[in-house]
């Protein structure tokens, strides 16, 4: 899951505490394994102009983990709880949410 903040460099900045919060969540839909910050060549470019959100993708991190389920009920919640997150951490920035799928190794 990717998690872009386009010009304003919060998400960066808090993804600690992101993924600190995203690690005490109940049920576990979606274990947090890993995260890093990427850059503007890391991340795949958004289907619609900058103009509707707060772009270009500049300041994102991706989140690496185990979601429950493949579907869109479950990344929904997940964008949804990563969104609200953020909110409850300080950004008022809209965000780019981008999930994309790893199929285990061998499948």
């Amino acid at each position: 899951m990717n998690v872009d903040s386009g010009r304003d460099p919060s998400i960066p900045a808090g993804a600690e505490q992101l993924t600190d919060h995203l690690g005490h969540l109940e049920p576990n839909v979606f274990v947090h394994g890993s995260h890093e910050a990427a850059g503007r060549d890391d991340v795949l470019p958004p289907p619609f102009d900058d103009g509707f959100w707060n772009g270009p993708p500049l300041h994102s991190v991706v989140l690496r983990g185990e979601l429950a389920e493949w579907t869109c009920d479950a990344v929904a919640w997940l964008a949804e709880v990563i969104a609200d997150s953020a909110a409850h951490l300080g950004v008022r920035s809209p965000l780019l949410i981008t999930a994309t799928r790893a199929l285990p190794p061998g499948s």
